[in-house]
């Protein structure tokens, strides 16, 4: 409970009033002693018990009825949930705002989502708190404190509205530290406003160890959650994974692969209406779900031949979430998947040279091209979607441009030569080769198989990783993510990532990692001698596949990137291509679902995939990741009309009223017993005394 003027407060003592009157009533009295009335006062003794407990019954309701009184004049707040913690107003209202995509549930009734509503309490809040209190809103899309001039701004903000990009709470955390500490804020309340979305709790990263010792050293910060964990009743995700154009006999086709999530209470099939919305034109095709989860792999849409490039959409009926029942996608022609390799060996250039050229779709074409080290000069950086490097790490001319290469998002697989220099690229510098004793091949104990060139295959099914034999093996010295390592904790395969503390020189590599671009450091070849990934060949085909994927979609036409990650390009001066883009503000536009045209290539956003799972953390779990933080969670709901603080000063006039009718009922005069029973009550005290 909190109050609106504590300054009353001080009147508490007041309540002690009722008993000071008392102590001097009583001394304003002198004790005479009569013998004739000594047979009358032992009778009343008898009943002395009963008229004490009265008097302390009557002096207890006089001192509530005073303290009601005070407490009401005071104004206090409460909620139907929790009581706010006691103290007093805070100095500063600090608000972190979850936009992402699940938010937008809404209630079907009042089409009231759980961002807004969530939005509403906490204006609602900020204003009965009054204007003494400092307002600042941390959302989860630029992570940056905004200082805000009244509550009832909150409402009106576009920065208080749903997006289709993921939000990062422990990157909401950390700028809340931030701002705490060097604004030396005082006494602050938090406000945390989330659906509790696994994905957006980031549950599994290791920031939460550093945020949980950081906050609980902080004074005077009291953290309040406002949780939205319900899940909808009734919805269904779409999400357009994969779409190809290809040639056909009298015209063109574009072959995509759809999944579809379903939440429902009903275990019932149910046919789903798809509207695909191909360069304006509608089409609806029924499909029937039975399951909570439909895969469509290679549905076909005829469309014209001379589209050559286009945007379409694939939409689904109006349900509980708006955000997740539209999947936007662009098309192109298909880039030659082209693959430079430069080694000296070619026991090591053939492997990579022939799984490079064996393509997965018969309707694409794959090249490659191998050059020696001393031929670097001749390659054309503009043709290769990769590029696998056994040689020597560069340096000078060399080494910038292959930074260029990564800056467009290109990749590169560096694999270590046979003689390493002490020279560093990307942050990594190759160690000495290790031998396995006894012909005992090194182990691959454990490998990224959510992420990356490693990941288990579409249906689920893990890549043989852990069947590699590596018998020869370099050291790899730098930070980044283990997408692979051995038993004794050594990198197979290694991701660099920026290094934000990198010198000056690195600051154009580092800054090319930033954009989002691949970079892999291997720490073995494919030839006999050294390992049998040439040997096994699944593994080392469906990585190299999947670097040159990677390469084909950063120099495609179309293009695909999820919104509001790192790698998307600045499209504020873009035009956007899809009408449902066009009220979004420009320099937000990387935030929002939708098709953009940047000169000649088409870009289309979508909602992370993550948005669709339906995983939510527990109370536990939440208490797990704050724990040592002071914290009070308040779990809401759409339908609720309860609002986080509301006066009760009626409550206490109330108490007031029926403490006085309390005490005005004990203060009434017994009633009068008859004569003769008087006489006889007195006469057998008399009796009894003698």
């Amino acid at each position: 409970m909190t109050f609106l003027q504590p300054l009353l407060l001080i009147g508490l003592p007041l309540i002690a009033l009722p008993i000071i009157i008392h102590l001097i009533h009583r001394n304003r009295h002198r004790t005479v002693k009569w013998a004739a009335m000594m047979f009358l006062l032992d009778a009343q003794r008898m009943t002395r018990g009963m008229a004490r407990l009265k008097q302390i019954l009557i002096m207890a309701a006089r001192m509530l009825a005073i303290a009601a009184l005070l407490l009401a004049a005071a104004r206090p707040l409460a909620s139907g949930w929790i009581g706010l913690a006691a103290g007093g107003k805070p100095e500063t209202t600090l608000i972190l705002l979850d936009r992402s995509p699940s938010m937008a549930q809404q209630n079907l009734q009042t089409g009231e989502s759980k961002l807004s509503a969530g939005v509403s309490k906490l204006a609602a809040l900020a204003e009965q708190l009054g204007g003494s209190s400092r307002i600042v809103l941390i959302e989860s899309t630029n992570l940056a404190p905004v200082e805000l001039e009244s509550a009832s701004a909150l409402r009106d903000l576009p920065e208080a509205r749903t997006t289709d990009s993921a939000s990062s709470l422990t990157g909401m955390f950390q700028a809340a530290l931030d701002y705490l500490t060097v604004n030396q804020a005082g006494r602050t309340d938090v406000w945390v406003c989330s659906d509790l979305r696994r994905s957006d709790w980031e549950a599994d990263s290791g920031r939460w160890a550093s945020l949980r010792e950081s906050f609980t050293q902080l004074e005077g910060v009291r953290l309040q959650l406002l949780a939205y964990p319900d899940l909808p009743r009734e919805n269904i995700s779409v999400e357009v994974q994969s779409v190809k154009r290809r040639s056909v006999p009298g015209g063109a086709e574009l072959v995509l692969d759809i999944r579809l999530q379903r939440q429902t209470e009903s275990a019932i099939s149910a046919s789903i209406p798809l509207t695909f919305l191909i360069n304006g034109a509608r089409s609806v095709h029924e499909v029937e779900m039975t399951d909570d989860e439909l895969v469509l792999q290679g549905h076909v849409l005829p469309i014209d031949d001379n589209s050559a490039t286009g945007w379409g959409r694939v939409e689904l009926p109006a349900d509980s979430n708006p955000r997740d029942n539209a999947s936007t996608f662009c098309f192109a022609g298909e880039p030659v998947r082209h693959t430079v390799i430069v080694s000296d060996v070619a026991a090591v250039a053939e492997p990579f040279r022939i799984a490079a050229t064996a393509p997965t779709d018969a309707n694409l074409e794959h090249t490659a091209e191998v050059f020696s080290s001393d031929r670097v000069e001749e390659i054309d950086w503009s043709l290769p979607s990769c590029v696998v490097w056994h040689a020597d790490l560069p340096d000078g001319a060399i080494a910038q441009r292959l930074s260029n290469y990564v800056a467009e998002g290109r990749p590169i697989l560096f694999l270590p030569p046979e003689a390493p220099a002490n020279q560093s690229l990307f942050g990594v510098t190759w160690g000495e080769w290790s031998q396995s004793a006894n012909d005992d091949p090194f182990r691959v104990e454990s490998w990224r198989q959510d992420d990356d060139l490693l990941a288990n295959s579409q249906s689920g099914t893990a890549l043989p990783v852990g069947d590699l034999n590596v018998y020869r093996r370099a050291g790899i010295n730098g930070t980044g993510t283990v997408l692979a390592r051995f038993a004794d904790g050594q990198p197979l395969l290694l991701r660099t990532r920026p290094d934000m503390n990198g010198d000056a020189a690195e600051a154009d590599t580092q800054s090319a990692l930033a954009a989002g671009s691949s970079v892999w450091f291997l720490a073995t070849l494919p030839n006999a001698t050294h390992s049998s990934l040439a040997r096994d060949g699944v593994v080392f085909y469906i990585a190299v596949q999947r670097a040159l994927e990677i390469g084909a979609r950063t120099i495609a036409p179309a293009r695909h990137y999820t919104a509001g990650s790192v790698d998307v390009p600045d499209l504020s001066l873009v035009e956007p291509f899809s009408d449902d883009t066009l009220d979004v503000v420009s320099t937000t536009r990387r935030f929002h679902a939708g098709v953009y045209k940047n000169g000649e290539h088409l870009i289309a956003l979508n909602r992370p995939a993550s948005e669709d799972r339906l995983d939510v953390l527990s109370e536990e779990a939440v208490a797990g990741l704050l724990s040592g933080i002071d914290y009070r969670i308040v779990t809401d709901q759409l339908d609720s009309g309860e609002s986080l603080a509301s006066e009760i000063w009626r409550a206490f006039l109330i108490a007031m009223a029926l403490a006085l009718i309390l005490e005005a009922a004990l203060c009434l005069p017994p009633k009068p017993e008859p004569v003769s029973e008087a006489l006889a009550g007195f006469a057998s005290s008399a009796s009894t005394a003698v």
